[in-house]
């Protein structure tokens, strides 16, 4: 699997969106919480996500999308490994909810461990 993050993989709809977090589960691991749940239309990838960086912990534009770059990166490097654990499609929804703005290698592990949970948690309702 080649190391891109493509728009089909990119979380849009407002429908799920209000599903998620109306009724899906979680995974946290300071600074990340994902939250997550199983969907029946057929995806291209197992899993479309979407990131979130709050406004009131980051006032400034620039600072929101720089971390949400960063996690993208970090997402992008990893997902192959995440992808072939994956047996049914999902949506997810990737929250950001630390003051401070981290670097790639502090968060690298961090966000690791939290798609680990996830894919426990997946294998678990499976």
């Amino acid at each position: 699997m080649d190391k891109t993050f493509q728009k089909t993989e990119i979380l849009k709809s407002k429908i799920v969106f209000g599903d998620i977090i109306s009724d899906g589960e979680s995974a946290k691991k300071f600074p990340f919480v994902l939250i997550w749940k199983k969907v029946d239309t057929v995806q291209e990838q197992p899993l479309k996500i979407a990131f979130s960086v709050s406004k009131k912990r980051f006032p400034l534009a620039v600072d929101r999308n720089a971390m949400k770059r960063k996690i993208r990166e970090i997402y992008r490097l990893n997902k192959a490994d995440w992808y072939s654990k994956l047996e049914a499609n999902y949506a997810a929804l990737l929250i950001y909810t630390s003051k401070e703005k981290l670097e790639i290698k502090e968060m690298e592990p961090k966000l690791k461990q939290v798609f680990d949970r996830f894919i426990a948690n997946v294998d678990k309702s499976n």
